[in-house]
């Protein structure tokens, strides 16, 4: 039987919820995740508070019973928030790339290489710049680490909170980097997932190459519209096939 993947890419928040004016706690997050059931779970905006030792990727690695990698972005004076990636599968490598372009933003592209019945999987979780020049140049930077890591014939996962209003990366990581934009198919309004209680703007992505989406939507309604400001990505993923839209 070809394996699968359930799969979703979530911007957090920092556990903030929808207004921003959050305790920080997650545990309502990780009890709908876990909802799911799903194999692998990439996160941005995931916090650590230094003087608390309250950890988000712990705490959601719990509620999901998912191994948790998390790598810091962006230092703060109470911690750091970075990018986290949660999985039930086995991993035979982990990188965190800094993909930051300025001092302002602290930015990362969280590498993690599964291996699923013997095959390796390259997941690349990523949090790009708010500015248009900005991710230009990281997806660049995203292209050299898939040229370093990956061989053509080898699937790979690149997700997460893209930044990208105007539609431009799309094009570029379809046409010039070989992958196919799971929820591509979709009508646009069923794709936007910010804000979320009234998403406007598609700014998070699944790019998936030789590997199949067979499933993919948006979770929105009750109870993520007040979760984060950002709304959740899901897709079912076969393994050992070639890429196409679901």
């Amino acid at each position: 039987m070809t394996p699968r993947i359930r799969f979703v890419t979530y911007n957090i928040r920092k556990g903030k919820g929808a207004s921003g004016a959050g305790t920080g706690s997650v545990a309502a997050l990780g009890g709908a995740l876990a909802g799911h059931a799903p194999d692998l779970v990439l996160c941005q905006e995931v916090s650590y508070l230094e003087a608390r030792r309250l950890s988000q990727s712990d705490e959601l690695g719990a509620a999901l019973g998912l191994a948790a990698y998390y790598e810091p972005n962006k230092r703060r004076r109470d911690g750091h928030h970075g990018n986290a990636t949660f999985t039930r599968h086995a991993v035979s490598h982990v990188h965190n790339y800094d993909i930051s372009t300025n001092r302002l933003e602290g930015r990362g592209a969280l590498y993690v290489r599964l291996v699923i019945e013997g095959r390796p999987v390259h997941v690349i979780n990523a949090h790009l710049s708010l500015g248009q020049r900005q991710r230009l140049t990281q997806v660049r930077r995203l292209a050299g680490i898939l040229s370093q890591r990956v061989a053509p014939t080898e699937a790979v996962l690149l997700a997460g909170d893209f930044n990208d209003w105007t539609g431009r990366l799309d094009r570029i990581i379809i046409e010039e980097l070989g992958f196919v934009n799971a929820l591509g198919h979709l009508p646009e309004s069923e794709k936007l997932t910010w804000h979320a209680r009234r998403p406007m703007f598609n700014l998070d992505r699944v790019y998936v190459r030789n590997l199949a989406p067979k499933e993919a939507r948006r979770l929105h309604g009750e109870p993520w519209h007040e979760l984060s400001d950002h709304l959740p990505l899901w897709v079912e993923l076969e393994v050992g096939a070639a890429s196409r839209a679901a």
